[in-house]
């Protein structure tokens, strides 16, 4: 058997840190508010280089609240990629805005900058106020080619909320150098979700920003709208970060970097093992650095492959299968089949393998030896040609 994730692992690693910070909690009974998440908002800004974070209930809660924050809502529209977890056009219309799709870049499934500047030259938007946030999302943990969607931002005066919610420790580099996942854009959102590569003990989320004036948002609209125990300016959430989760998190976070090496290790041997062998490996293009929360392949052969990695006892996934504007919940927004080809093309191809910093050398080998022997050899023949073809539609859509 191999996992996809190994939490228990992880568990193994920090329960002795954790149990001694738990048992501070109990002491104090802080179980609000308490010490540890202010402590620990501190030391996930300092690692990403921002000036605030601020912890919230979960990821959704972060999408949610920073797109509040910036100041959109009801008669907006939001802009973000058919690519995602529902969350992401969840949060957006829980603003009361409308959400927008523009199709993806089919090397990396994330925001193609090309599609979302015919967007919005085309001006032919769907709510009265128009686009009032991008939303990129850095999908898999590989960042989203920020420097052309900020470009494009800037020129039409829409701010860049970043979906970092798979990013923790992921890098960009922009002009004045690396910067990590979550620091470029007005604000930058991420999830704490147990499976996530910086994850708490159950729900947690954190908003990120260099604006002192969304920070100060975020803060009131995550605890009711409070200035005071008893004075509310405005009604806002019961969002805040549990003080539980933030034990959990400060003692994950001193981990993460070794723990990302790690699968950025696994990720080399990945690639190794199935450069060549007929499906498309995740690759990091010039200036976006992964931290490979996911390792995904495609290929036409996807459900063949799948069925022969749990026939023998290894466990894989999709993410994700349906694409947004194809969603049940989100009918009503009128979208079809063929609205967002790259996309659908996508989500019918992925299939993410085993990924976690416990993993072995040999487990490695050992997926990568059944991927191997399930592509048939025409279709190992006719895989660059079939990039190549995506390629030169990409650049005629």
């Amino acid at each position: 058997m191999i996992k996809f994730l190994d939490l228990a692992a992880q568990n193994a690693e920090i329960m002795p840190e954790v149990q001694e910070r738990f048992a501070k909690i109990h002491e104090s009974a802080s179980y609000i508010d308490g010490p540890p998440v202010s402590e620990f908002e501190k030391e996930f800004a300092a690692f990403l280089g921002a000036r605030h974070a601020v912890g919230v209930g979960s990821g959704t809660d972060a999408l949610r609240l920073a797109l509040m924050a910036i100041g959109v809502g009801a008669g907006d529209e939001v802009i973000t990629v058919p690519s995602s977890f529902i969350a992401t056009a969840a949060a957006i219309i829980q603003t009361g805005a409308t959400v927008t799709f523009v199709d993806i870049d089919p090397e990396t499934g994330s925001m193609d900058p090309l599609a979302l500047s015919d967007y919005l030259a085309a001006r032919k938007f769907k709510s009265p106020n128009g686009p009032r946030a991008i939303v990129p999302v850095h999908l898999y943990g590989l960042p989203a080619g920020l420097s052309e969607v900020c470009e494009i931002g800037r020129f039409h005066e829409i701010p860049v909320v970043e979906d970092s919610c798979q990013a923790h420790g992921s890098r960009i580099r922009m002009s004045t150098g690396w910067r990590m996942a979550g620091t470029i854009g007005e604000a930058g959102c991420f999830s704490f979700y147990p499976g996530k590569n910086l994850g708490a003990w159950g729900e947690a989320g954190a908003v990120v920003t260099n604006d002192q004036r969304v920070a100060e948002r975020v803060l009131r609209l995550r605890n009711h709208g409070r200035m005071s125990h008893f004075a509310h300016q405005e009604c806002g959430y019961n969002a805040r970060l549990d003080t539980m989760q933030a034990a959990v998190l400060s003692a994950k976070l001193k981990r993460l970097d070794t723990w990302n090496a790690r699968r950025r290790e696994l990720a080399v041997l990945y690639n190794s093992h199935l450069s060549g062998s007929g499906v498309e490996i995740p690759s990091e293009t010039n200036g976006l650095e992964s931290n490979y929360h996911l390792y995904v392949i495609r290929s036409t052969q996807r459900d063949a492959i799948r069925q022969a990695l749990l026939a023998e006892g290894i466990d894989c996934g999709i993410h994700y299968p349906v694409p947004l504007p194809l969603q049940p919940a989100l009918r009503s927004l009128n979208y079809a089949v063929g609205d967002f080809p790259r996309s659908e093309r996508w989500a019918d191809s992925i299939l993410s393998l085993p990924m976690h910093p416990h993993m072995t050398v040999e487990q490695v080998a050992q997926v990568s030896s059944v991927v191997k022997a399930c592509i048939r050899p025409e279709v190992k023949s006719s895989a660059d040609a079939n990039k190549n073809a995506e390629r030169v539609e990409s650049a005629t859509e």
